[in-house]
Formats: C-alpha cells, structure tokens, sequence
C-alpha cells in the first residue's frame, strides 16, 4: 500500500510538471498583432491577465497559500473601480477585467474575496442624458451625420485615426469629412501599443491626422504596458507628447483610464488634459489630480449610428472646464527638428523602447500569419466596405421614393391646382350668364313697363278725343234745343199778338 501510494504521488508531481512546462513564460509573450484589430479602447490587458491566470495557476499547485499571498500582494480587484474598464468596447467585444488593481488600505485579505456579479450594460438615451461629447471609430459603421446634428448635447466628435505605427481606421477620412461638413468640432486620436516605436507610430498620426482639418486638441489612447516597465511607458509616453506639441503646436490629451493611470502614470502628467474613463455613477479620482473629460458609458444609443448596435462612449466636461479649454488653434510655426528626427528615425534615446529589438522581431511575423493578417484586414474592408454599399443602396432608395413622393404631391397639387381653375372659370362664366340674364330681365321690365305706358298714354290720348268728342256733340245738341226754344217763344209771341192777348215774356219764355 505504501509503495501504491509512492508511485501515485509520483505520478501526480510528475504530471504537474509537465503541465508547468507546456505553460507559456510569463512576461515573455507579446499582445499579438490583430489585437490592433480589435475595437478601439476593448483591448485591456487580456494577454496579462491570461499570463497572470497561469501564474497564479502555477504558484497554487505548487503552495495553497497562494492566493491569500497573492491577496496580500494587492492582486485582489479594487470593488470601487469593477465598473471602470479601460475602455468603450466595440461592437460585441466584453471589457476584460484588470488583473492588477490597487489593493485598498484596511482590506481583509486573509481570503479571496467574493467576484461582484455582472451587471447587465445600462443603454442610455441620449435624447434626455446629460454629456457633452462622444468618439466613434469604423466599428460604428456608417453614421447619419445630418440625423445626428439633430442632437444638440453634441459639442465635440473625437474619431479614431491610427493605431500602433501601420493601422489606420478604416473610416477615418470618411468620418471626419462628414462630421466637419455636418458642423461638428472634431478632433483625432491615435491608439499608443508598444509594438513599435512612439516615433513610428507618431509618424502614423502625422500622416493621417492634418491639423488644418482638427477644431480640438488631438488625443493619446494610452490603456496597455505589457513589455515596457513603468519608466519606459512613461518615457515613450513623454516623447509621443512632445513630437505631438512641436508639430501641432499644442499639448495633447491623454485619454486612459482611472486605475491605468494611477499604476502607471501619476504625477508625472499632471499638466497635460486628461481624459479619463470610468464606468459608474461615481466620478474619476486619480489621486487629487485634475482632470478634464469623464467618459462615464460606452451605452449611449443613437438612432442615426447603424454600426455597433448604434452604442457610442459618452463623455462629459468636469466641473469649472468647457469647450473652451480643449479647442485646437493650429501652430503657423514651422515644426521642430525633433519631429525630422522622429520621422526620419535618427533619434533614439536608450531609455526608450529598450526592448524596441524585441519588438521587431515579434513585428516580424512569417509569412502565413502575414497572410492570415491581410486575408483578415481585407475580409473587415470587405464587409465595411458591404455596409457602405447597403447604406448607399438604402440612401439611394430612400431618395428615389423621396422623389417620387414629391412629384406625386406636385402633380397632386398640379390636377388640385387645374380643378380649381375650372371651377372658378364655370362659377365666372355662371356669374356672368346670372348677370347678363338679370340684364335682359330688367331690360324687359323696362320694355314692358314703356309699353304699358304708352298704351296708357294712348288710351289717355283716346278718352280725352272721345269725352271731347262728346262734349262736342252734347253743345250741339244744346244748340239746337235752344234754337228751337226761340223759335217756339217767337211763333207764341206771333199768335199772342193776333189774338189781342197780353204777352207776358216769362210766361212766354215759359212756354
């Protein structure tokens, strides 16, 4: 029994070796090439946490007492900063979480303490929430930029240019001719990796990124250190700076996030704007130093964004700075000789990049992975490149039946406007029958009423002949009733006389 359980424990510490020595070195491997690739500012550490991950593996098989150690080294994440990742991701890709967060003063670490769950991503509406500017790169895919201008939070539009010293956003030069040409301050920034030199990778933004074409402060993405120690970071961080102050004119921005910064930055950049990220409902605290920007969510959904289930990181101004404190005025002076330096690659500091050899040679990739590479570099151009000629297509759609839709109300409003017409012509022409009738009829009452009258006139004119006529005959009538009255008078009077009678003339006249 003795010797069966021997050979068992044999056999186990046998197999752990072997698992130990398939395990890659830790601080050895190189963030590969394509995590360029990925989204901007999704990129935190995965290769350090992977190596950190087998590290701690490695030391618990070897002692149980690892993890409390590792705890009491301030292996342990900060609970304060677990919604601070280094940056907005993109598209799907999930934030990987940082393996070396400050350990908190007072912290119970005699065990590993409880992983806080997950929270579901808030989706923000930025239609009601409070920012004042957003950054956006070709993982946003193809963006309305008229749609866009319709929000007026909107005061500043950073757009990705470059990344590492051979990488250039797909979308750049689209995105900033669009946003510029919709009205908006933009600005460019580059994503700093340290797989080749801050002065290859300065002369990839200089292409790039013209300064007559930038209304704010350009921008450094520094989040990753993985070969470079503190010091070198720092140094290659200072010399990007100064190459960007002597050929624009103007210090940059330093984009990172809380807790990259207080490990690995400091003090040392104080004076430089400082853009800081973090997650949460909390503002940045980045010990005592200022700082400018807040990106407080990578959730912020804009309808006119199609890419990127149309989330965008959100940022604000921190108290007491405004617009006015990151607006570019480019330099007229001619740049100095330390950008001729960088760009032509004679100035290389020893404490720069000293691992700068290692470096090309981890660059210099065989053949078969540079393919793999260009095959997936040309698939992603491919597909954008897809997404632009369906977006075209449907603006192209969307503006025929726009066109169709307004010849129909015009020739609507043209047979509207032609009925009309003809209305208004029949109800004139009515009008018109209406008056020359009324017309007629009064000329007809006036005919009518001349004829009446001289009929009248005529029948006046007849009864006056008439009762003239009359009168007439009644005198002569009269006339010869009086004539034969003298005549009678005068034979009485005869006989009167021839009988002796007296004549009495009234009785004469009487009879």
């Amino acid at each position: 029994m003795d010797f069966i359980k021997i050979g068992k424990t044999t056999i186990f510490h046998f197999l752990v070796a072997i698992m130990l020595a398939a395990l890659p070195v830790v601080g050895v491997a190189a963030p590969q090439q394509s995590d360029i690739n990925q989204p901007t500012r999704t990129r935190v550490k995965a290769t350090d946490k992977k190596q950190n991950d087998n590290k701690n593996k490695s030391a618990a098989s070897k002692d149980p007492k690892a993890p409390a150690a590792a705890a009491a080294k301030g292996d342990v994440k900060d609970k304060n900063d677990n919604k601070a990742p280094a940056a907005a991701p993109k598209k799907d890709d999930k934030p990987a979480a940082d393996p070396k967060a400050a350990k908190q003063p007072g912290q119970d670490t005699t065990t590993k303490p409880a992983q806080p769950a997950k929270q579901p991503k808030k989706i923000l509406n930025t239609d009601t929430e409070h920012f004042n500017g957003i950054d956006v790169s070709y993982h946003q895919g193809f963006i309305n930029w008229a749609e866009l201008r319709k929000n007026k939070s909107i005061q500043y539009v950073y757009i990705r240019a470059t990344v590492g010293s051979d990488v250039v956003d797909a979308n750049y030069k689209e995105n900033i001719k669009n946003a510029r040409k919709h009205g908006f301050r933009v600005g460019s920034y580059h994503y700093m990796t340290n797989l080749s030199s801050v002065r290859g990778q300065f002369e990839n933004f200089r292409r790039m990124v013209d300064k007559n074409e930038q209304d704010v402060l350009p921008m450094i993405d520094v989040e990753v250190r993985n070969r470079w120690n503190k010091q070198q970071l720092r140094d290659s961080l200072v010399v990007f700076c100064k190459l960007i102050e002597d050929y624009y004119g103007c210090k940059p921005i330093i984009y990172t996030y809380e807790t990259f910064f207080r490990e690995n930055l400091g003090i040392a950049f104080e004076n430089y704007p400082l853009f800081i990220a973090r997650y949460n409902n909390q503002r940045p605290n980045i010990g005592g130093v200022k700082w400018v920007m807040w990106q407080f969510s990578d959730a912020g959904y804009f309808s006119a964004v199609k890419g990127n289930k149309g989330q965008v990181d959100l940022s604000r101004f921190n108290e007491g700075y405004t617009i006015k404190d990151i607006l570019y005025h480019p330099s007229k002076s001619k740049p100095k000789a330390s950008v001729k330096d960088a760009v032509d690659h004679k100035e290389k500091p020893a404490t720069i990049n000293a691992t700068e050899k290692k470096g090309k040679e981890n660059k210099e990739t065989s053949t078969k992975q540079q393919a793999a590479k260009n095959k997936q570099r040309a698939q992603e151009q491919k597909k954008l490149e897809e997404q632009q000629k369906k977006a075209a297509e449907k603006e192209a759609r969307v503006k025929e039946r726009n066109k169709k839709h307004a010849q129909e109300e015009a020739a609507k409003k043209a047979k509207e406007k032609e009925e009309a017409d003809k209305k208004a012509k029949q109800k004139a022409e009515q009008q018109k029958r209406e008056q020359e009738r009324k017309a007629a009829a009064q000329k007809a009452a006036e005919d009518k009423a001349k004829r009446k009258a001289a009929a009248q006139k005529a029948r006046d004119e007849k009864a006056k002949q008439e009762a003239a006529k009359k009168a007439s005959k009644t005198n002569k009538s009269a006339s010869v009733r009086g004539a034969l009255t003298r005549s009678q008078r005068n034979d009485s009077i005869r006989a009167a006389k021839q009988s002796g009678r007296k004549i009495n003339k009234s009785s004469a006249d009487n009879d």
